[in-house]
């Protein structure tokens, strides 16, 4: 049987199988997120399938759970990590030093996953905001907005719905309900601490808003 025939027979058995209303509903999202990460070329693991729930202001499942239901949400899960296709890397490439203790071993792997994650994020982000005309995005991630000469000569570039956008970048609220926070003028993850826009970044965002303000 094919690992795509395999899959779906898997998803349907469990479904059919699981009493549990919560658990259905879980299985079915992360079918969903699977699906969202082959679409995309994303990894699928548990930290990226809790980050894709709360995206979609889901209230789960979280990682931990997934994790806790071996024998059908991590089991799922497991099958639709084994469908993604990657790269092998080249046997000359130095290997890392394997960690002896299993939970020190787990933490580091979702560190691991947690980092492909941010990677994945700021990479949609930029992806989106290139999307915007007459922002200059390469100019925003420098930190050197006050020299673009797309901006000095462009007074109506930031519309309404961008400004909102941007003012969401630096509203701790919303940025807390996501897992992020504004730490020393940083963006970044509040339990991984992984970095997303520097402080450069940051500044650059208020200046952006500043100029809006001004041209408003």
């Amino acid at each position: 049987m094919k690992i795509h025939e395999t899959v779906v027979t898997t998803y349907e058995k469990l479904l059919e199988q699981s009493n549990n209303p919560r658990q259905r509903t879980s299985l079915e999202r992360i079918n969903a997120a699977c699906d969202f990460f082959d679409a995309n070329g994303l990894k699928a693991s548990p930290a990226s399938v809790e980050r894709y729930c709360l995206d979609r202001q889901w209230d789960g499942p979280k990682a931990q759970s997934i994790r806790n239901s071996k024998d059908v949400l991590m089991r799922y899960l497991q099958l639709r990590q084994s469908s993604q296709k990657w790269s092998k890397p080249k046997r000359n490439e130095s290997a890392e030093p394997e960690i002896a203790d299993e939970s020190l071993r787990a933490y580091v792997q979702l560190l691991r996953e947690e980092r492909d994650q941010a990677v994945a994020e700021k990479t949609r982000i930029e992806a989106g905001l290139r999307k915007l005309p007459g922002i200059p995005v390469d100019s925003l991630l420098r930190g050197d907005v006050r020299h673009s000469t797309a901006l000095r000569n462009t007074p109506d570039a930031l519309s309404p719905q961008l400004q909102d956008a941007l003012r969401i970048l630096t509203d701790s609220a919303r940025l807390d309900a996501c897992g992020l926070e504004i730490f020393k003028g940083r963006l970044r993850h509040v339990i991984t601490k992984n970095v997303l826009l520097e402080k450069q970044h940051i500044d650059a965002v208020n200046e952006l808003l500043k100029q809006g303000e001004k041209t408003s």
